[in-house]
């Protein structure tokens, strides 16, 4: 696969991209206005959202297949710690509202253009945790492990998952943007639910 499906993903998913950074959420971490209670709510979105489509591509033999440690990229793991963190017990994360409006990921295609999502928004990440701790008590170590996700090697990872992307063999571009602008769209919209 040539290096235009990234510069693809990367244009045709911008308007998406642009629309989930406006969500309140986000905007109140780039004021200084998020609460320690909204913080904890939004990432209560997050595992919502995230848990059960892990579990949902974890459940197919795609993953295999990709030349990924998927155990190092799950992020539901340290939404958990964070929400722990944050004086939630594990029952009460257990009982958390999860989304059952998750984009298509029974194939390989979709299976990549959801992870285009999910690990790109480990860079943004970055910049979200610098913000977060100029003003809630928060660390990389406590409390904010989903959004400093892999911390140094942020960037290693990225590159990891681009080189492995382009050696997928795959040939249906337009099912990976599909698969990536409705991650983006659903992802947005479970976020807004109630915000």
């Amino acid at each position: 696969m040539s290096t235009r499906i990234l510069e693809r993903l990367r244009e045709e998913t911008a308007a998406q991209h642009e629309q989930i950074e406006q969500n309140p959420y986000a905007k109140a971490a780039f004021d200084q206005t998020l609460t320690i209670d909204q913080y904890r709510s939004y990432l209560a979105k997050f595992y919502g959202f995230i848990k059960p489509a892990e579990t949902k591509f974890m459940a197919e033999d795609a993953l295999n297949d990709m030349g990924l440690d998927m155990s190092i990229r799950m992020k539901s793991k340290h939404l958990e710690e964070d929400l722990m963190h944050l004086d939630m017990t594990q029952d009460e994360i257990n009982q958390l509202p999860l989304c059952s409006r998750l984009p298509e990921l029974g194939t390989p295609a979709q299976i990549w253009g959801y992870l285009y999502v999910m690990e790109g928004s480990t860079l943004g990440g970055q910049i979200i945790t610098k913000q977060l701790m100029k003003f809630l008590p928060v660390s990389p170590e406590s409390g904010i492990r989903y959004f400093h996700a892999y911390g140094q090697e942020t960037k290693p990872r990225w590159t990891e998952f681009r080189e492995a992307l382009l050696s997928s063999g795959l040939k249906d571009s337009d099912e990976i943007i599909d698969s990536a602008k409705e991650t983006f769209r659903l992802l947005d919209a479970w976020i807004r639910d109630s915000a």
